[in-house]
């Protein structure tokens, strides 16, 4: 009988040290998956900080463009067809940035969304870890056997 003992020790600790290196596994793939999400909202954020550059600097070379014809067809700059369209170019650029911003934040939701996701499914996996660890401690007790006396109640074995 003590060899089932030393067996059952050996096997119960090869179980914890086992779930001990899934636990830090785990922790160590979650630490990667944020680093990761934390860079690609940085990429995101320079991306969407280099579009926003380039619909000012769009706006400004077709308010020129603009200015530059009313100018040459004789038109004064402060005419109402010259304003009319400087100032629709202005919304424009306005609602194309608005635009940008809202991508930005919709792929900032998208990141956090992702993130909880991966939180959860290591908290999951540490859960699933204590069950079997659990089990494998009850398993080596003598599971039902041992509560019951030898009487395993319907559908266990």
């Amino acid at each position: 009988m003590p060899a089932a003992i030393v067996v059952a020790a050996v096997s119960a600790g090869a179980t914890i040290y086992s779930a001990n290196k899934q636990a830090q596994a785990t922790k160590q793939a979650a630490a990667a998956q944020r680093e990761a999400t934390a860079a690609q909202g940085r990429s995101a954020s320079v991306e969407a900080q280099k579009a926003r550059i380039a619909q000012v600097r769009e706006a400004r070379i077709r308010r020129a463009q603009v200015i530059s014809a009313g100018t040459n067809t004789g038109l004064g700059a402060g005419t109402s067809g010259i304003g009319g369209a400087v100032g629709s170019i202005s919304t424009q650029m306005a609602e194309n940035i608005g635009t940008i911003n809202q991508q930005q934040t919709f792929a900032q939701q998208t990141s956090d969304a992702l993130q909880l996701s991966t939180n959860k499914q290591v908290e999951a996996q540490k859960w699933q870890m204590i069950g079997q660890f659990s089990k494998s401690i009850f398993d080596s007790a003598g599971g039902f056997t041992t509560i019951f006396g030898g009487n395993t109640p319907i559908g266990t074995k």
